[in-house]
């Protein structure tokens, strides 16, 4: 019998390719944020390339509070998950600032293809009304924890 009671529900490390895989194939998560101490977090599509996260945003006019609390440099957490049973799970965990993407930049065609490769959209992107509500922006990851469990439970 475990020592650790707990042992059946904890996770392993996953593989850095993994990881790669996880986020590859997903395309959405939480992601988390910070108002003045307040937690704020919202479901998102994004794009990964390998190296970067692309984080795609409609803005809903000027209460959007999403766009109010983003600002450069403010410090993201990325959560994504895939979940198909209690003893099979793989969880992501992604922190680190946040930076604007220019539409006029070099980086914005990136931006786009990442995004188009892989994120999942939800309906408010197929009725947006102009691609002036469309807003980039580019998590670069300093902490990336990832967490699986694909065994069957301890008996």
């Amino acid at each position: 019998m475990s020592q650790n009671l707990y042992a059946q529900f904890s996770g392993t490390p996953m593989s850095q390719s993994d990881i790669d895989r996880l986020l590859e194939q997903q395309g959405y998560g939480i992601l988390s944020l910070c108002d003045d101490g307040t937690p704020y977090s919202i479901p998102i599509s994004f794009g990964y390339d390998g190296e970067s996260i692309y984080l795609p945003f409609l803005s809903e006019g000027p209460q959007s509070t999403k766009l109010a609390i983003l600002t450069e440099g403010t410090v993201a957490r990325l959560l994504v998950t895939a979940i198909s049973g209690r003893f099979n799970w793989r969880s992501i965990s992604i922190t680190g600032p946040v930076r604007a993407v220019d539409p006029g930049g070099s980086e914005w065609e990136q931006f786009i293809k990442t995004v188009d490769d892989n994120a999942w959209f939800m309906r408010g992107f197929e009725r947006a009304d102009s691609i002036g509500s469309f807003e980039g922006w580019r998590l670069d990851p300093e902490s990336v924890t990832g967490l699986e469990r694909t065994e069957q439970p301890i008996d």
